[in-house]
Formats: C-alpha cells, sequence, structure tokens
C-alpha cells in the first residue's frame, strides 16, 4: 500500500517530480557567470559616468588637433583629406586604450580582495576574465559605432556596409585589447606595477601604429616595431574597410593578412591568460 504523501497527505500522491538525473547542460553555469560578471562591469562604468566624460574629451582633443587642425597644415594624403585619413587610427586609439586600461578592474579586484570572494564560485576560473572582456568589448563596441556614425561630418563617406564591417573590426580588436589588459594584470601582482607597465606598453604601441602617419614614411628600423605592433593590423583593416579603392598603394597589408594575425594574437593571449588564471 501506498504511504501518504507529506507534502499532500494523500495516499499514492508524489511528493515531487520524478528524479531523471539529469540537471543543467554543463555551459549554462559558466556562461551565466560570463554573464554576471560582464553585468558588474557595466554597472560599474555606469557608476563613474566621469571617466566615460574623460574619455570623450581626450578622444575630442585628438579629432581637433589631428583630424581638423592638421588638416589644413599637412594637406590631402594621396588625394584623401588629412582628417579622414587618420580618424580611423583615432577611433583606434580609443579602442585601444580603453582595452588595455580594463585589466585595472581585474587587478583591483585582487587587490581588495572581490577576486578571491569570485573565484570560491562553482565555476571555472576563466569565467571572471571572459567577463570582463565581454563588458569591456560592448562598452568599445558602443563607443566605436557613435564614433563611426561622425565619419561624414570629416568628409569620410560611410555605407551600411563599410560602418557594419568597420564596426566589427574594432569589436574584435577590443577583444584582443582587453584580453592583452587583463593579461598584464594577471602578470603582474601590484596594482603600482600594473599601472605603470600599462601606460608603458600602450603609449608605444599607439604613437607606433601608423594611426595619425602612413607606415611607409618613416625610417627603417622603425618600420620593423611597426609591424611588430598588433595596433598596426586594426589601424590598417579598418582604413581600408572605411576607404576602400580611395587607398591605392597606401594600405600596409591585405585586408586578410590584417584579419589573421589579429585573430592568431587574440588566440595566443587568450591561451596566456587561460594557463596564468588556471581552472
Amino acid at each position: 500500500m501506498n504511504a501518504p504523501s507529506i507534502v499532500t497527505g494523500r495516499v499514492g500522491a508524489p511528493a515531487g517530480p520524478p528524479d531523471t538525473g539529469h540537471g543543467p547542460p554543463p555551459v549554462v553555469a559558466p556562461l551565466r557567470a560570463v554573464l554576471v560578471i560582464a553585468q558588474r562591469e557595466l554597472l560599474k562604468q555606469a557608476r563613474r559616468p566621469a571617466m566615460l566624460l574623460t574619455q570623450a574629451v581626450q578622444l575630442l582633443f585628438f579629432v581637433l588637433v589631428y583630424g581638423i587642425g592638421f588638416d589644413a597644415m599637412v594637406g590631402p594624403v594621396a588625394g584623401i583629406g588629412f582628417g579622414a585619413y587618420v580618424y580611423p587610427g583615432i577611433i583606434a586609439i580609443q579602442v585601444v586604450s580603453v582595452g588595455l586600461t580594463s585589466g585595472m578592474s581585474y587587478a583591483w579586484d585582487r587587490e581588495f580582495g572581490v577576486l578571491r570572494e569570485l573565484l570560491v564560485a562553482p565555476v571555472p576560473r576563466f569565467c571572471l576574465p571572459v567577463g570582463k572582456v565581454v563588458a569591456t568589448t560592448g562598452v568599445v563596441t558602443v563607443q566605436s559605432a557613435a564614433l563611426l556614425a561622425c565619419c561624414p561630418l570629416i568628409g569620410l563617406p560611410l555605407t551600411p556596409g563599410s560602418f557594419t564591417a568597420a564596426t566589427a573590426a574594432f569589436a574584435g580588436s577590443a577583444v584582443l585589447f582587453a584580453t592583452l589588459g587583463l593579461l598584464l594584470a594577471v602578470a603582474v601582482e601590484r596594482v603600482q606595477t600594473v599601472q605603470a607597465v600599462v601606460q608603458l606598453a600602450m603609449f608605444p604601441m599607439l604613437f607606433l601604429s601608423g594611426s595619425v602617419f602612413h607606415p611607409g614614411a618613416v625610417p627603417g628600423w622603425m618600420q620593423v616595431l611597426i609591424q611588430l605592433n598588433p595596433v598596426t593590423y586594426t589601424v590598417d583593416l579598418v582604413r581600408q574597410l572605411l576607404l576602400g579603392s580611395r587607398l591605392p598603394g597606401l594600405a600596409f597589408a591585405p585586408v586578410w593578412v590584417d584579419v589573421v594575425v589579429l585573430a592568431g594574437l587574440t588566440l595566443a593571449i587568450g591561451t596566456a591568460v587561460r594557463l596564468r588564471v588556471g581552472r
């Protein structure tokens, strides 16, 4: 005879749904952890509007100086206005700056013990850096799309196809440089040292990338440094996507080479972060 159920008091009534032994897919918990960490980072960004305003002012300074101020002094580059030529590089400066400095969030979480609390969760440790990269990529993509929408104001034609392709290129580059910023943060233990290392890495990468000049117009030894610089391939890729056939002889490398180099570096740096963070 069936015993009465504890929940319903009725004979033969099941106490709950049958246990099939099948839980949620193993990917659900890590994905949820990534989204929670990304949401936390975005909320932190929203609560610090002064930082976003500072980034906007810095970018406006670059646009005014290089895009407008130097336009009349330097003149066109192979028939292209100087402002239109350097504008993709100016947006790339924003992408690299935000991406590299985003690693400081990881360093500060480690300094204040937040990282220790997050790592006790029953999810892979790699979810934490992935969540931070997702948040940074989202912020940078929105910023890049807004800046690309201003291209016609400086004489740079924009079509739906070029806008979409350039935004995707900046989003992929944001993944690369946010991952690089995290690698610097996990490789260096002291927060003050991380800040110094990020600054030391950022400025040579920005100004030795051809963002505000043509890479072929520099001495040979400097061209070697430009070829080793990942920012060079981001600038060249977006410049070709926006200018297209108007850029004869001024492209640094074919588009497919830019894509392969950026994708390969993202994979290599992501693997290094994965090994450094652990399981």
